[in-house]
């Protein structure tokens, strides 16, 4: 079920919000720059549809862009699902994951001459907090939380992606916010 645009919006205003805090190096405050003036840029084609998927047969949801292709990766005890550009050719957009079990491998390294920064956020309604690592090359960011499934086989989510700018990264943490999880339905009452 697509989102409508009100909520899309307000999804992207959030996830701006926590990635400008999440692209700030230590070094600087977090302030917000003036606003430049507005220079004409170029049109990069018409903007793909946002499209609500199903993580498998998990119950869990995330909106992806229609450009987009879900691939999954099963294990006895856990499952992964990854998201890139459906075409392999586009190499400069941003790309992530969803694993779901009960060993997920988060890091908390960081690459040579790469600045680390924590960032809270809220992921299925709960407390998070995303680990950002900025780099030469571009963003990592990971975050390892309790799903609260309460199904045994996965305990804890780990959201991972990596993005080429700061402007990728927050549409990367926006596909994050969207992560949802399906009420079961309720059992029939006994006769």
């Amino acid at each position: 079920m697509p989102y409508s645009s009100q909520s899309i919006i307000r999804l992207l205003v959030g996830a701006a919000a926590i990635g400008t805090t999440a692209c700030q190096s230590p070094e600087k405050p977090a302030s917000v720059p003036k606003a430049a003036p507005a220079r004409p840029q170029p049109t990069a084609g018409p903007v793909p549809q946002l499209i609500e998927r199903p993580l498998g047969k998990s119950g869990y949801f995330v909106t992806l862009p229609s450009t987009y292709a879900l691939k999954s990766t099963d294990a006895e005890d856990f499952v992964v699902y990854y998201f890139a550009p459906a075409d392999t050719t586009v190499r400069t957009h941003f790309k992530g994951g969803i694993y779901l079990g009960g060993h997920p491998q988060g890091t908390d390294s960081a690459g040579a001459g790469c600045q680390v920064r924590r960032v809270p956020a809220t992921l299925l309604g709960r407390p998070a907090t995303w680990r950002v690592q900025r780099c030469a090359t571009g963003y990592a960011l990971d975050a390892v939380f309790d799903s609260q499934s309460g199904e045994g086989w996965n305990p804890l989510i780990n959201a991972f992606g990596e993005a080429k700018s700061a402007a990728e990264l927050r549409q990367l943490l926006a596909i994050f916010a969207t992560l949802r999880r399906q009420a079961k339905p309720a059992a029939p009452p006994a006769r």
